[in-house]
């Protein structure tokens, strides 16, 4: 194990409800951290005074958010806003030589800032990874993110510490044709899916794997390329000159409600996967579904456990409306929606 540990600050139920726009990025940061063999510390904030009501000992808003990966037990407490005021975090970092580290979490104006400042002052080597940072007030990171590098830490985005160099293009016949997914590995090992059962959504046991043969990439990649010149607008990620993601929404407009378009594709080369990459392509295609004109994005989302909670964490729902075309075209999908 190096000397490096990533730490996920405060992460809990009792947290801004901001977390939500941040918490698929700092998965991707475990992942991250997991694969470069560094320790994974979580960080829990708790209030001691009567007076206070939130992230009170033994309750549930004082447990670790849901969305959030565990992969270790190194969980510390606290009841000051320093993680070095937790005598067993302070003995972890002592006792496993951990001389630089990775911050992410909430508040970006109390703890992670105490905890920062606190940790640079005792001479530690620390970066913020400014995209997993939240606060109560998102206005206020920017402000956050200058005073970090003003008293010695490293401010960077996630991407900048995995060293993905990924280029975001829209699609056009420039950069895609029948062949650009020639070497995109669709790979998916399924073990459990969701399943609505007397109304209700449970996982089920359903093992399976899917992959894509070449042929059925060359057929994608073709209708892709027809759609993008009608009906469709397209972005891909690449490295170099290969694709790696790439996401599609239509052009068409549905719904009584409200304007739904449907996001139509949406993959990320298996060996590419818990980069960020996923969540940008997710970005472009909500900006360009604004753009069209539309109030909703509609997705007829792959079941897998594994699927479903990507889409969670990118902030999707139970659609309101459901589209029964699309839901009879692929009726072990789960139909959601995200609010644009």
């Amino acid at each position: 194990m190096k000397n490096k540990a990533l730490v996920v600050i405060d992460l809990q139920n009792d947290i801004t409800k901001n977390y939500k726009k941040i918490i698929g990025q700092v998965n991707e940061a475990i992942d991250w951290a997991a694969a470069n063999e560094m320790h994974i510390i979580y960080i829990k904030h708790y209030n001691l005074s009567e007076k206070t009501r939130t992230f009170k000992p033994g309750t549930k808003g004082s447990e670790l958010v849901p969305e959030l990966k565990a992969v270790s037990e190194n969980v510390f407490e606290k009841s000051k806003a320093s993680a070095l005021t937790s005598e067993a975090f302070a003995e972890f970092v002592e006792k496993n030589r951990i001389t630089e580290f990775y911050i992410t979490g909430a508040d970006a104006t109390a703890c992670v800032k105490s905890t920062s400042y606190n940790l640079v002052k005792a001479g530690y080597k620390v970066h913020v990874v400014s995209d997993c940072v939240t606060s109560y007030d998102l206005k206020k990171l920017d402000e956050m993110f200058t005073y970090y590098a003003d008293k010695g830490c490293e401010v960077k985005k996630l991407d900048d510490y995995t060293d993905v160099k990924i280029q975001y293009k829209r699609l056009d016949a420039d950069c895609f044709n029948a062949h650009s997914l020639d070497s995109f590995v669709r790979h998916q090992t399924v073990t459990e899916c969701w399943r609505k059962v007397d109304n209700k959504w449970v996982l089920v046991h359903n093992p399976f794997v899917e992959n894509w043969t070449i042929e059925q990439c060359r057929e994608i990649a073709e209708d892709i390329e027809h759609h993008i010149n009608h009906d469709q607008t397209g972005f891909g990620a690449f490295d170099s000159e290969r694709i790696v993601g790439f996401a599609t929404v239509s052009h068409h407009f549905f719904g009584e409600t409200a304007n739904y378009v449907e996001l139509v594709c949406f993959q990320v080369s298996e060996e590419y996967r818990h980069r960020g990459i996923g969540r940008k392509l997710f970005t472009m295609i909500c900006e360009e579904a604004l753009r069209l004109g539309a109030d909703k994005l509609y997705i007829s989302g792959h079941s897998s456990k594994e699927s479903q909670a990507a889409y969670y964490a990118l902030g999707c729902k139970y659609a309101e409306e459901i589209n029964e075309i699309l839901a009879e075209k692929e009726p072990f999908d789960v139909q959601l929606e995200y609010i644009l």
